[in-house]
């Protein structure tokens, strides 16, 4: 992907950039973490962008997300915010022009909170030992 060129030369984007900066909005937004890469590996599989050259000769992204909602949230606000991140974030990083953002709900998923096992009574035993 092309810039204008200036007196101090071209700067060229590739395609697999731009997808990374969607991904790594999408997962930033929905609170994935970086390291996990089972997550990483899902945020790939669930956005793609599509080029596309305007007669004008610049170019314009279109971004396409598959993704699943957590049972409760409101599934319109959640694809609007998503669609917002994402446009941002490329716009900003990138310089270009994202046209559209098109989210695709496949799934409703049941979210259970896992509670982290009580690790309170090593600690104490550890603090008793230290007195």
């Amino acid at each position: 992907m092309n810039f204008d060129e200036t007196e101090l030369g071209k700067v060229e984007i590739s395609d697999p950039v731009i997808r990374d900066l969607a991904v790594h909005s999408y997962m930033e937004f929905n609170g994935l973490s970086f390291t996990d890469q089972k997550a990483k590996k899902e945020a790939k599989a669930a956005v793609d962008i599509e080029v596309e050259e305007l007669e004008s000769g610049k170019k314009q992204i279109k971004i396409n997300v598959s993704t699943k909602v957590k049972y409760g949230e409101s599934i319109p606000e959640y694809a609007r915010n998503l669609q917002k991140k994402l446009k941002e974030d490329v716009e900003n990083l990138s310089g270009l022009e994202v046209s559209e953002v098109y989210v695709k709900v496949l799934d409703v998923v049941e979210v259970t909170e896992t509670k982290p096992t009580e690790v309170t009574e090593p600690e104490e035993e550890d603090e008793e030992e230290g007195k």
